[in-house]
């Protein structure tokens, strides 16, 4: 008999050695849990706090306005800068939103924001950048924007930077004028097209250029394929009829490949 009372009570003994370092397993990995959980917490805690920190960091405090103008007149300088145009002078200027605000204030009048810049290869070619106000183009509005050229002999195009509808009389004031005039609306100039990841490279071909390509390819002008004046890079550009441009196609996903289209 005692043999079997030996036998039970070691059992019992080993059953309770069991359940007591399970149970110890188990509080062990409840602290670890616990203390895995504190510590993400206390990530998470750190994370939002850069995050906020961050935010507040680009956190625009300033007025909508100025910045739709800096933008604008950022792009301008930008466009006229791929035609050629000397426009250093001006883009050091004002190269961040916050020295535009200090130049110009939190509410820029708009007659204060436009330049005139000469063509880098010829001098005596200008173009001049005007910015309307909000209120609707009339004619005495283009009236105004004529008394602001600075030299109407050199001027080669007017660019016209609008925010607001323009009456039937102001445009037909505009197409009196002896230079070209160029109409873009604000919104049309918050972003750089060109810059666009997906936007295929441009070229503007010289017209001797031109010439070699239809003869290499024995080919005429209107086989080209046609790209009209009211297309956005068309106007980015300031294309003329008859000009051709060359657009390289290339990407991670599809293979280099190059067309030609002239604009109609």
């Amino acid at each position: 008999m005692r043999p079997f009372v030996f036998l039970l009570h070691w059992r019992n003994r080993k059953v309770t050695y069991t359940l007591h370092s399970i149970s110890i397993s188990i509080s062990i990995s409840i602290s670890i849990s616990i203390f895995i959980c504190i510590c993400i917490l206390r990530l998470a805690e750190r994370n939002a706090e850069r995050t906020m920190e961050c935010k507040s960091k680009m956190r625009d405090n300033g007025s909508v306005e100025s910045h739709r103008y800096f933008l604008s007149r950022k792009t301008a300088l930008e466009m006229l800068q791929d035609r050629g145009y000397d426009v250093v002078q001006h883009t050091n200027l004002t190269p961040s939103l916050q020295e535009f605000r200090s130049r110009f204030g939190q509410q820029p009048n708009p007659h204060t924001l436009g330049f005139s810049v000469s063509h880098l290869s010829h001098p005596s070619n200008m173009v001049q950048v005007v910015f309307a106000g909000t209120d609707v183009i009339r004619k005495a509005t283009v009236t105004e924007i004529c008394r602001q050229i600075v030299d109407r002999q050199k001027l080669k195009s007017l660019i016209l930077i609008v925010q607001s509808k323009m009456t039937s009389f102001a445009k037909k004031d505009l197409e009196t004028l002896p230079f070209k005039v160029e109409i873009f609306k604000i919104d049309e100039l918050l972003v750089n097209i060109t810059k666009h990841v997906l936007q295929p490279k441009h070229e503007i071909l010289t017209d001797d250029e031109k010439k070699a390509l239809l003869t290499k390819y024995n080919l005429k002008e209107k086989q080209l394929a046609s790209m009209l004046r009211t297309d956005a890079i068309a106007r980015h550009y300031g294309l003329e009829k008859g000009q051709v441009v060359k657009v390289t196609h290339s990407g991670p996903m599809v293979d280099s490949h190059v067309n030609y289209r002239c604009v109609v």
